[in-house]
């Protein structure tokens, strides 16, 4: 029987899935507060633009809108336009303008540049309440805010080289014998009954 023909031939099928992660150096505290101070200023502007612009076409109905808006309507407007303010400057181009201040830059896990679906992501869940705080209590070495990790990505700093991520199958790869004391392939068929 040869080798294609037998049944109980073990599949050449990958038992791994050999997608490599990257580690990546985010970036600190105080550049990712920076990063929101100068965006949030960026996004009312925008906001207060948009205002401007309906007033002079409308005309006094939109200030007069504008002067009685309540309070739900107020939180839509800012939050419809932080959600596309973010997913457009970072699923486009990797960075808002805060970022692009700061130096810094969105990256995922691989350190490529965010999709828009990852991008869209992470900007809905700057809706969660006390996201902006998450960053606060996050751990230092990871800096990561709830946006960050459920959106698996990272804010870097521009310019900064990630490296292939050490993983614990390929740390302990030989397990307890040393790669020398391991006996060849072909020996331990020969060794096998029948």
């Amino acid at each position: 029987m040869s080798e294609a023909d037998n049944p109980y031939q073990a599949s050449h099928a990958a038992l791994v899935d050999n997608t490599v992660l990257w580690d990546v150096d985010a970036a600190s505290k105080w550049r990712r507060f920076f990063n929101w101070l100068i965006d949030r200023l960026v996004i009312y502007g925008l906001v207060f633009a948009g205002m401007v612009a309906a007033a002079l076409v409308f005309g006094d109905r939109v200030l007069a809108w504008a002067e009685n808006i309540d309070t739900l309507t107020d939180f839509a407007i800012t939050y419809a336009t932080t959600f596309l303010y973010y997913t457009f400057f970072e699923g486009l181009f990797g960075f808002s303008v805060g970022k692009l201040i700061t130096n810094t830059r969105v990256v995922d896990e691989r350190g490529n540049r965010l999709s828009f679906g990852r991008a869209a992501l992470r900007s809905l869940c700057r809706l969660i309440p006390f996201d902006a705080v998450s960053l606060l209590l996050s751990d230092d070495d990871v800096r990561r805010a709830w946006h960050d990790s459920l959106a698996k990505s990272y804010v870097i700093v521009r310019g900064s080289v990630a490296k292939p991520r050490a993983s614990l199958s390929a740390q302990f790869a030989d397990g307890p014998l040393g790669s020398t004391d391991r006996p060849a392939p072909a020996a331990a068929e020969a060794s096998l009954p029948g």
